[in-house]
């Protein structure tokens, strides 16, 4: 897996799910999807192909306090641990 920034206009059926501490959360469609593989012979990355994605809106990053960075934190240790383990 390949850490990237997903422009807005690559999302599609962007839905509300839900509100939890310092975030809002919503899922979507990610069009074209990530990197997944290396192909040696076109020397290019190929992509998964549309998939589900789970967005996370941060709110008050103006007022950050500890439990803000932790949830922070948190999300960036699930990050590093699907990027060793897929």
């Amino acid at each position: 897996m390949i850490p990237e920034w997903i422009p807005y206009n690559n999302l599609q059926n962007i839905k509300y799910l839900t509100k939890g501490g310092f975030s809002e959360i919503y899922t979507a469609e990610w069009i074209g999807g990530a990197y997944y593989e290396w192909d040696s012979k076109e020397k290019q990355l190929i992509r998964t192909g549309t998939g589900n994605v789970v967005l996370k809106k941060l709110e008050n990053v103006e007022s950050a306090n500890r439990s803000w960075f932790e949830e922070v934190h948190i999300l960036f240790y699930i990050f590093i641990y699907r990027l060793m383990n897929d």
